[in-house]
């Protein structure tokens, strides 16, 4: 894949479409400021990291809530206004990014479990109850719809800004939908069961994520036998249908774009979907703790959060996961990533923490790249194609990328080690970008190939010495320099004798020596980069091979 260097910049300022696409309006001191972000789609971005724990300090800062009921879900709609909800009726509110938290009254004192925005003013929370809150002044009012009911909510998304959704479980332990067309003036619920192999099961709603007004995805529980599910609608949620069952049970479930999907659960469990929920790939977290959250802030980059304080970060789709430092030992229940470096994490006991650098720790250091070239060498003259590999290190964020130029060609991301084989005086050029942007001074490493022609070397004795050489190249070969040496022995003539040779395309030349000595010489032949080396006795004029 070719790509330029300000792509890969741009991989760090991405947003995810359901937050903007294209502009943010960034809310500072209440007013309306025009934030531009041009995005870049990059794939096929896939590092392998192994699963660590950084040392160092920094990347999740704990932020002050003012209370300690146990927070259930966040939502930004752009870097500076978000809400959070939780236990006993909490919702908290913020317009400075995070710096500061007001607690806002609704009348309800049930446990809240989730909060979504569409737009600036339209804010739904669910919760315990069949709890429905409602504002459309940004949470300065907050209507309650609905509560004192049967049912139970864990999750909710406004899809535009008259259709929203919400999902839980009922009295009698069935999956529960919610669903309003007019702004939540009227809405209308409905149950079923979760289907596998013919069998239907109880459980409920953890999670729900809608592409669009019709197209969504909901994650479940299944109660007996214990597990998890996600299913799938295609009509607005009027019928469900299994689109993944597991012994695990899921929590979250998450979409960036109309393709990618991602759900986690109990015992580290982690499926994605690349075909808009067709298939869903078990993946390795590696970790068995029980996972609360997951959001992707593009598709290569993700954060999934989980009990006693674990966070991980992919960078690859899930390929991979890098466990990051939260600095508490806090049960994690919700989270939002608003750009690649921009996010929060809220959990138990009223904790909030918020990252301004993807989670990584304050790094400020680029990469390290080293460059290794094997192949066979004669002063300093690569006689055979020559391997490039490519080892880029970074101990703190760790490396996204790495890209390479080798002599007039397009810039390119670096996979694996590749060959170079044409003959002539190579340029390669070279650098790394690490996960939070920084980006390594351009390296370069010079080389020179030059491939011995494809001769065949034949020498024979007699009176003298004959060499016979054929080319079998299919180019002519023109003045080609050749050496011969004949060391040991006592030789009083023909010791050494050099030249050049033209040879045309599948001709054979005999090139003869007198020689003059006695003794058990090695007679050592040089043609261009080709070799020949025989044993030999010598009586006289006369040679035996």
């Amino acid at each position: 894949m070719k790509e330029n260097i300000d792509e890969h910049i741009l991989r760090f300022l991405q947003n995810r479409p359901r937050v903007v696409s294209v502009v943010i309006l960034v809310c500072l001191l209440g007013n309306l400021v025009a934030f531009t972000v041009v995005s870049s789609t990059i794939s096929d971005i896939a590092p392998s990291i192994p699963l660590t724990t950084s040392s160092q300090r920094g990347g999740w800062e704990l932020v002050e809530s003012g209370v300690a009921q146990d927070l259930n879900s966040i939502f930004f709609i752009c870097l500076n206004r978000g809400t959070v909800v939780g236990d006993e009726g909490i919702i908290l509110r913020t317009g400075d990014g995070g710096d500061n938290w007001t607690a806002q009254t609704t009348g309800v004192i049930v446990d809240l479990s989730a909060v979504t925005y569409f737009g600036y003013t339209i804010t739904l929370a669910v919760g315990g109850s069949g709890t429905l809150l409602y504002t459309n002044n940004s949470g300065q009012n907050w209507t309650v719809l609905q509560t004192g009911m049967m049912e139970t909510y864990h999750s909710c998304q406004m899809i535009t800004e008259t259709i929203g959704v919400a999902v839980g479980v009922n009295a009698i332990f069935q999956p529960f939908f919610t669903r309003t067309y007019d702004g939540w003036n009227t809405w209308d619920s409905s149950s079923f069961y979760i289907e596998n192999d013919s069998v239907y099961y109880e459980g409920w709603l953890s999670d729900v994520y809608f592409i669009n007004s019709s197209f969504g995805f909901a994650t479940a529980v299944v109660d007996v036998p214990a597990g998890g599910a996600v299913v799938r609608t295609t009509d607005g949620g009027t019928t469900w249908e299994t689109a993944y069952f597991s012994d695990k049970e899921l929590y979250s479930i998450d979409f960036y774009g109309e393709q990618f999907g991602c759900a986690v659960g109990t015992d580290g469990a982690v499926v994605r979907t690349l075909n808009g929920g067709e298939t869903w790939q078990e993946l390795n977290s590696g970790v068995e703790t029980a996972l609360r959250g997951v959001d992707f802030s593009s598709e290569p980059t993700g954060i999934i959060i989980g009990d006693d304080g674990l966070i991980l970060r992919t960078e690859n789709q899930g390929l991979s996961w890098r466990q990051q430092t939260s600095g508490t030992a806090e049960d994690l229940l919700g989270i939002q990533c608003i750009t690649n470096l921009f996010g929060f994490v809220v959990g138990k006991n009223g904790i909030i923490l918020r990252t301004q650098t993807g989670g990584y720790p304050e790094d400020t250091t680029p990469p390290e790249t080293t460059c290794t070239l094997s192949g066979t060498i004669d002063d300093g003259v690569y006689l055979s194609d020559v391997t490039v590999t490519l080892h880029a290190t970074d101990n703190i964020s760790g490396v996204a990328t790495t890209l390479y130029k080798l002599d007039d060609a397009a810039w390119e991301t670096y996979d694996e080690s590749f060959v170079v084989s044409t003959d002539g005086d190579h340029l390669l050029q070279f650098y790394s970008i690490d996960y939070v942007g920084n980006m390594e001074q351009e390296k370069t490493s010079e080389f020179i190939i030059h491939h011995p022609p494809n001769l065949t070397i034949t020498v024979t004795g007699g009176f003298g010495i004959q060499v016979h050489i054929k080319n079998l190249e299919t180019e002519d070969l023109t003045n080609v320099p050749w050496n011969l040496t004949i060391e040991g022995g006592l030789i009083l003539l023909g010791k050494q004798k050099s030249g050049e040779i033209n040879i045309t395309s599948g001709e054979e030349r005999t090139l003869n020596s007198l020689v003059l000595g006695f003794g058990k010489p090695t007679i050592l032949f040089t043609i261009a980069s080709c070799q020949k080396s025989v044993q030999s006795r010598v009586f006289l004029v006369f040679v035996r091979i």
